[in-house]
């Protein structure tokens, strides 16, 4: 059963930038740095070239949400993440417990938010929302940094009182079907949905760079032991030129307590292509894992819960 993404996988041709960007200015802890050998690794992350390092940041009081930045040199440069019109991996979600604080040390550090704070209420609540929309060139993401409310909004935040980003608090991919992509998130992944609405707010508009008016319908699900990050299907938008990227700019990477099972759910090739059931190596042993592009515009990792 889906529970959450324990780790953001974040395949670049360089993970000098954004360790400096995840690390100095997010607070995130990094491991050492492993080389990439087993070549089992490039066919479950679906890459079009060998990886050659990587390395794990984490939030140590978290339950998922990890970022691993895996280096491919020559791996093609992504386009802008611009308009949510292709599908694909689009964004990812951080609480900040002083978001104001945070974006002027990012923005000090050179990156580029797409416009000030806005202000709109959770669709279909009345909960109110504080967020921007930080631009991450070389994954082509956009990232959200969203004002983290006391007992509001779960994450490493709540239990840890030096961390002042949470770790990645969803995952955001965009797809071209949409309602298939929920009945495969709730009905092969198992995953529980616990929101649904639609992101058409002025401020949201405003803060994406639409038109007024414009918006998107998106849904997050999660799992019993609520472990971040969600994983988040939004319906593209319609008017795209672009086609969707050849690389997996982001690979979600879940922990899962039947494989073989879901392996055999997979097997018919109607949620995309699969892997199988394989080995790989890496400096903390062999897993048994299983990789997946989908056709809902997210590719995934799946591994063994232990």
């Amino acid at each position: 059963m889906f529970d959450g993404i324990d780790t953001i996988v974040l395949p670049v041709a360089d993970i000098a930038p954004l360790r400096e960007l995840y690390v100095d200015l997010l607070g995130f802890t990094p491991g050492p740095v492993e080389p990439v050998t087993d070549p089992a690794w490039q066919s479950l992350w679906a890459l079009p070239v060998a990886p050659t390092r990587t390395v794990l940041l984490a939030k140590p009081r978290s339950h998922g949400g990890w970022i691993r930045l895996v280096e491919a040199p020559g791996l093609p440069a992504p386009e802008p993440a611009g308009r949510p019109d292709r599908p694909g991996a689009y964004a990812l979600d951080f609480y900040q417990r002083d978001a104001a604080t945070t974006e002027a040390l990012v923005e000090a550090a050179g990156w580029t938010f797409r416009s000030p704070a806005t202000h709109y209420a959770l669709p279909g609540t009345t909960l109110p929302v504080r967020e921007r929309m930080l631009e991450q060139p070389f994954s082509g993401l956009v990232h959200a940094s969203v004002q983290y409310r006391e007992k509001g909004t779960r994450c490493v935040i709540d239990h840890d009182g030096a961390e002042q980003t949470s770790e990645v608090n969803a995952v955001v991919f965009m797809t071209d079907r949409y309602a298939g992509a929920k009945s495969f998130a709730e009905h092969v992944l198992g995953g529980r949905p616990y929101f649904e609405g639609r992101f058409d707010d002025p401020a949201v508009a405003e803060m994406l760079a639409l038109e007024p008016g414009e918006g998107f319908a998106a849904a997050l699900f999660r799992g019993p032991a609520s472990r971040n990050a969600r994983l988040e299907f939004g319906e593209v938008m319609p008017g795209g030129t672009r086609s969707p990227d050849p690389v997996p700019r982001v690979v979600a990477s879940c922990a899962m307590d039947d494989l073989d099972a879901l392996a055999e759910a997979l097997a018919g090739g109607e949620h995309g292509v699969s892997t199988g059931v394989v080995e790989a190596s890496d400096a903390t042993g062999t897993t048994r894992r299983l990789g997946l592009r989908s056709v809902y515009g997210a590719t995934f990792d799946f591994f063994e819960r232990r």
